[in-house]
């Protein structure tokens, strides 16, 4: 019974750490996406609204790493880090979910 509660209290803190990762990339990635993509994103902006993007979590990884068309490759300006915390930001902001 006692090795059941471990196994169980590791999951619930497994589980804990996932949503506040989760959480943490949101956090980071709004604030990026505040930073660097609001100027050209945002409503009547130059550049696309992001919430009706039709892209998987890898295609927008490639673009804001690479760039395409107008929008300019921001990888040697973000890290590795801060793209996917921008990319994940988007995703989650997807209004056609």
């Amino acid at each position: 019974m006692k090795n059941y509660f471990v196994i169980l209290f590791f999951g619930f803190l497994l589980s804990c750490s996932e949503n506040n990762s989760d959480n943490n990339k949101l956090l980071l990635g709004d604030k990026i996406y505040s930073k660097n993509c609001i100027g050209c994103h945002e409503q009547g902006g130059a550049a696309p609204n992001l919430t009706y993007t039709t892209l998987e979590l890898s295609g927008i990884i490639a673009i804001v790493k690479y760039g395409r068309s107008s929008m300019p490759s921001f990888k040697g300006i973000l890290s590795e880090n801060e793209i996917e915390d921008i990319s994940y930001y988007i995703y989650k902001q997807k209004k056609n979910q």
